[in-house]
């Protein structure tokens, strides 16, 4: 494949007779054995055909991309990316990124409460995805951070970042690119993030990682603190950062655009009603559109009067 072409990716549907193709200016696979998956994907195109390959993608369609003079075929994973989409005149843009799995147990088949003594739900597994500039460990190890609710400090990078590698739980993905130089991973995280902790324990044990102030002649970043107000002060900018960090929001209404499935609704209420929903109620109705997506169901909480009636309708 020539890394001054776009890359061509078609989808066919040999029942419905039904073939698209479009450019892609990125792809990146993840290499599961014999399969490819796709992971993230930037293509251009005619905007229906745009869109139709979008939703094959978002639906777990197998795609084809030539490949050193052979075709490649690349898995998806169903309902499990955001998307978006944009326009520029008769030219549209449609870029997909898998999602990470969820920080979620188990469902019990029956939705009664266990009973005291019984089984309770197990912590699962789960799959992120990082995407940093090409060769930039810093920013690695602060995606990384970012992931796992264990305690990271600079100092522990490199003897985090090399075990997670060497274990096989952070894996580099295959990148084609044409404009950007990146790197993308996948981090496999055990429940309660096990393996990171188990990689800094053992580190503490041998020596590889030392906690700052824990050798008397160190500083451990506690001077000048004697109280609640003084603890804020120094560390709730970082405190708040790791909170936000841990709750990712299903949709983020400041770096990303409502989907053309929520606009066209809000102008059928525009037409129809005389009115249009606030901002924040749009930004409800495309998280509870996400989240009907990957789960089939979906809560709006809040308080009185906030419109959750209008934005479920």
């Amino acid at each position: 494949m020539s890394k001054s072409r776009l890359i061509q990716l078609t989808y066919y549907d040999p029942g419905k007779s039904v073939r698209l193709t479009v450019y892609a200016d990125t792809i990146i696979l993840d290499r599961n054995g014999e399969d490819s998956v796709i992971s993230a994907v930037r293509f251009g195109g005619y905007p229906e055909m745009v869109k139709a390959m979008s939703d094959a993608i978002y639906g777990g369609a197998t795609i084809e991309m030539p490949f050193n003079g052979k075709t490649r075929q690349l898995k998806s994973v169903p309902k499990q990316y955001q998307r978006q989409m944009s326009h520029d005149g008769l030219y549209a843009v449609g870029t997909l990124m898998v999602d990470d799995d969820p920080q979620a147990a188990d469902q019990p088949d029956s939705e009664e409460e266990p009973e005291e003594g019984g089984e309770q739900q197990t912590i699962q597994p789960r799959r992120c995805y990082i995407f940093v500039p090409a060769g930039d460990r810093d920013r690695l190890f602060e995606e990384l951070d970012r992931k796992t609710a264990a305690p990271l400090i600079q100092e522990f990078r490199d003897c985090v970042l090399d075990a997670l590698i060497d274990r096989g739980e952070l894996r580099p993905l295959e990148v084609f690119s044409l404009r950007e130089k990146l790197d993308a991973w996948v981090l496999e995280l055990r429940p309660n993030d096990e393996n990171v902790v188990e990689i800094l324990e053992r580190g503490l044990e041998c020596g590889a990682i030392s906690i700052p102030g824990a050798s008397p002649d160190q500083p451990d970043g506690f001077e000048g603190v004697e109280n609640i107000t003084g603890y804020l002060n120094t560390f709730g900018v970082t405190v708040a950062d790791r909170i936000r960090d841990q709750f990712t929001p299903l949709f983020d209404p400041a770096s990303e655009p409502l989907s053309e499935e929520v606009l066209a609704v809000n102008d059928y209420i525009q037409q129809k009603a005389g009115y249009s929903l606030y901002d924040a109620q749009l930004a409800v109705a495309e998280a509870v559109k996400r989240q009907l997506d990957r789960k089939g169901v979906a809560l709006i909480i809040a308080e009185c009067g906030s419109g959750k009636s209008v934005t479920r309708s």
